[in-house]
């Protein structure tokens, strides 16, 4: 079975030859620079230029070597996230710096720095008056979506991976925000200035729609799945009350979505870090597809209970392994017996695409990675 059959089953809950393996198919399941170099020289791999898919978190592009030797299933069709197709980094004091596409500026530290953290913004008051005279960010030109074409053209004819894509300029409806105003002042403007944080949401939901009709109509066509991010919970709960989330993100997520499965028969992903289970009700009456990154070691995330109540509603993409834990600080024999363990919840009757808990982060162990990826190979067998 090839990997393009294999994953189609698995995401209509059939169960294949093996689970489907994700490492790089999208920017919320790769790896961090570090990371990625300390592993291909435990593996005896040649080295290549590294290329960022994602500065903010120091994602690089992955060797399809690399790929093959994990048996990945799936790749990417994606220009980089969250950037200016112009990106240009400079040096400010002990900081790398750089200005993303929505006008805020993102730094990390020279020394020892391991991401971009966004330190301002070009909302300054959450006022209406800001809206009118804040400069939108712009979708991505023709001519990028053009050349995505001919990459996702070549994959679908010339391999048989499953192709992996999206067309979200930036965080979230609910995230970015908070990623051009900050955190702590757009969450006061929810409840103080709901008609302006509703506007902003808006606004931003128009543009992705913009963005994803003309990725869409590029390359639609050929993605097999299609992901969106919008973290709206932490490691106990919601971030916001249900309320507010029902009455002024959900409707504005609904519109994308619909938006986006308009132009593509691609399965549609949702991202969520932290305790979710309270939210996957919401997302199957939306109609997401699947589920990323199943944080297992937040709040409810128990992943035997999360398959036998939205198993047959929902694929689960990720939760191979915690990574806040025992991939990080684990054995190799305890990495083993965690993999195993969530292939048994997750993985009968199909709908489930091992990965690991969101993107491997910088000082996991090598060996720690490598037999995650050779469990899941051997004990992913159905």
């Amino acid at each position: 079975m090839n990997p393009r059959e294999r994953v189609m089953l698995a995401l209509n809950h059939k169960e294949p030859d093996r689970i489907p393996i994700d490492l790089g198919g999208s920017i919320c399941s790769s790896i961090h620079r570090d990371a990625y170099i300390e592993l291909k020289k435990y593996l005896g791999m040649d080295l290549e230029e590294i290329r960022m898919a994602d500065y903010v978190q120091q994602l690089p592009y992955l060797d399809g070597a690399l790929l093959e030797r994990f048996g990945v299933d799936f790749r990417m069709v994606q220009l980089p996230a969250a950037t200016a197709p112009d990106l240009h980094i400079f040096e400010e004091g002990d900081y790398y710096a750089f200005v993303d596409r929505w006008g805020s500026k993102l730094y990390m530290p020279k020394d020892g720095g391991l991401y971009f953290d966004w330190v301002d913004f070009p909302i300054k008051k959450a006022t209406m008056e800001a809206l009118d005279n804040y400069t939108w960010p712009q979708p991505d030109p023709p001519e990028y979506n053009a050349q995505l074409r001919e990459q996702a053209e070549y994959l679908y004819q010339n391999t048989n991976y499953a192709l992996v894509g999206s067309a979200v300029i930036g965080g979230g409806i609910f995230e970015q925000p908070a990623r051009t105003m900050g955190l702590e002042d757009f969450f006061i403007a929810l409840l103080t200035e709901p008609k302006f944080a509703d506007r902003l949401m808006g606004q931003i939901t128009e543009i992705y729609i913009e963005s994803c009709n003309d990725y869409l109509e590029q390359v639609g066509e050929y993605l097999h799945v299609f992901t969106y991010w919008d973290d709206v919970s932490g490691q106990d709960g919601w971030l916001i009350s249900p309320d507010i989330y029902r009455k002024m993100v959900k409707p504005k997520q609904r519109r994308l979505l619909e938006a986006i499965k308009s132009k593509t028969n691609a399965k549609v992903y949702y991202h969520s870090c932290g305790a979710v289970y309270d939210l996957i009700p919401d997302l199957i009456e939306l109609g997401f597809d699947i589920l990323n990154p199943v944080q297992v070691s937040a709040r409810g995330m128990d992943t035997k209970r999360l398959k036998e109540e939205y198993g047959k509603d929902i694929v689960f993409w990720g939760g191979g392994a915690d990574t806040q834990r025992v991939l990080p600080f684990g054995k190799p024999d305890e990495v083993a017996n965690e993999v195993k363990r969530r292939i048994d919840d997750l993985a009968p009757g199909g709908g489930f695409v091992f990965a690991a808990v969101h993107n491997i982060q910088a000082f996991v162990p090598p060996e720690n990675i490598v037999t995650m990826f050779e469990i899941a190979l051997e004990y992913g067998k159905y």
